[in-house]
């Protein structure tokens, strides 16, 4: 019975549909309650409140959306509270493509060597193109080839026969293996100035494999 009108039926993992998402609240009971909520508390949101160790507002700047983030700021979130690496969503933005989204405080400003990297971000990030694998992790890392980074992470390289086929089999249909197996599975490619490194965010580098 509960669930009965209250405006959020069918919304599924979506929230970036600002104009649906208005109209739920307008019409939903419990958002009605919400609304009231809000207005009579003090403090309104905890807008700077914890997900995963970060705040609505660096998710908002990490995904790109300056509209959300000047949305989040507006109400109260606070874009030069520390996050990860000590970095803050306000310092986040001045490496991203939209320096200007938030007034610095004094003192507040990218090294010479982070400015560098933000420069080069967009020509790199051009030079990957656009793709998407579920899961999948990237790392770009200079100075040492593949050999080497296998060698690091103290990995097994795939040069068997038979281990190359397991591979090729995952690869064409990887939810018909078992998940655990699947993420110890690393790609390294060697590349000017470095190297290409591309697997899932929870190889172990114990068991990790490797394919050039």
């Amino acid at each position: 019975m509960a669930a009965q009108g209250d405006g959020w039926s069918g919304m599924g993992g979506n929230w970036t549909d600002a104009d649906d998402i208005r109209r739920r609240l307008d019409t939903g009971r419990r958002c009605s309650a919400l609304r009231r909520l809000l207005r009579s508390s003090p403090t309104g949101l905890r807008m700077d409140a914890l997900e995963d160790g970060v705040t609505a507002l660096w998710e908002a700047v990490m995904s790109r959306k300056p509209a959300n983030a000047r949305a989040l700021a507006a109400a109260g979130a606070d874009p030069w509270r520390p996050s990860l690496g000590g970095w803050s969503p306000g310092r986040l933005s001045l490496a991203g493509p939209t320096p200007g989204l938030f007034p610095a405080p004094d003192g507040v400003s990218l090294t010479a060597t982070e400015r560098a990297a933000a420069q080069e971000a967009p020509r790199l990030t051009a030079a990957l193109g656009e793709f998407y694998y579920d899961g999948t992790g990237l790392a770009c890392v200079a100075g040492i080839d593949a050999a080497e980074a296998v060698r690091r992470l103290e990995a097994t390289p795939v040069v068997d026969d038979s281990l190359l086929g397991v591979l090729n089999e995952l690869l064409e249909d990887p939810y018909a293996h078992d998940m655990d197996e699947s993420l110890h599975i690393v790609g390294v490619t060697s590349v000017p100035g470095g190297c290409v490194v591309t697997g899932c965010s929870r190889v172990g580098p114990a068991s990790s494999r490797w394919t050039p």
